[in-house]
């Protein structure tokens, strides 16, 4: 019976707190491992980020320690994985990081791992998917960097905001979007007013809507409730 190892990783202390990615990754890995009859031998959970942000040169002496430095628990699944000739299981490639350097390394390693949502990958593959995550991260960064800085040049102050000035800001969301959705419906409205003055319900009123392809502001069909709310807005305005 081939011996595994699983490991989860999430990126935040929130995403550990719900457990929903934790135990979705833990579901995914030992479902893998029961379809072909393998032995889970030791789980890992780890939160930390996926990307590498340590300059890492080519040029350098690769070893694991250089490549986690900050990802400890992955590193000594990994030197267990290979003393005990374990096969380590991730959901999927991202959970081992948005890194080609440490995707390459693993290979040419001789450390074997899968991905449980593919794991008929070939090495090709994984270096495909590798190169494309580890882009995907550097354009992600690039475009926060670049939000952060024309926030910045505006004079908005950056950095967590106090709870007083969320709630403000969630309650400027919401008259926002109250107000976008009355903008939105203004040329439905008279017709449901229309309808409704001819004893028609919510319900059938929704349904001929429906039946034209109109579409609420979230791209949805309408429901007898939100012919409710387009009335009480229109009332409120």
């Amino acid at each position: 019976m081939n011996k595994f190892a699983s490991y989860i990783r999430v990126s935040t202390n929130q995403q550990a707190d719900s457990k929903l990615g934790i135990e979705a990754q833990q579901r995914i890995n030992r479902n893998y491992i029961n379809s072909i009859n393998g032995e889970l031998v030791k789980e890992a959970i780890e939160v930390e980020t996926g990307t590498n942000k340590l300059r890492i040169s080519i040029k350098n002496n690769l070893n694991l320690q250089t490549l986690l430095k900050k990802r400890p628990i992955l590193r000594e699944l990994i030197e267990f994985c290979k003393s005990e000739n374990v096969t380590l299981v991730i959901k999927d490639l991202s959970r081992l990081g948005r890194n080609q350097l440490l995707i390459s390394y693993l290979m040419q390693a001789g450390i074997n791992f899968i991905c449980a949502d593919s794991p008929n990958d070939s090495p090709f593959i994984l270096q495909i998917k590798a190169a494309l995550a580890e882009e995907e991260a550097r354009m992600i960064s690039r475009r926060t960097i670049e939000a952060l800085q024309s926030k910045k040049a505006k004079g908005e102050k950056l950095g967590t905001p106090k709870p007083e000035n969320l709630e403000i800001g969630r309650k400027m969301q919401a008259q926002k979007k109250k107000k976008e959705a009355i903008e939105n419906y203004i040329k439905i409205t008279p017709v449901i007013k229309t309808l409704r003055a001819e004893k028609k319900s919510y319900l059938t009123i929704a349904e001929e809507l429906n039946k034209f392809g109109l579409k609420t502001i979230e791209g949805k069909n309408f429901h007898a409730i939100t012919i409710q709310r387009i009335l009480k807005r229109d009332m409120e305005k």
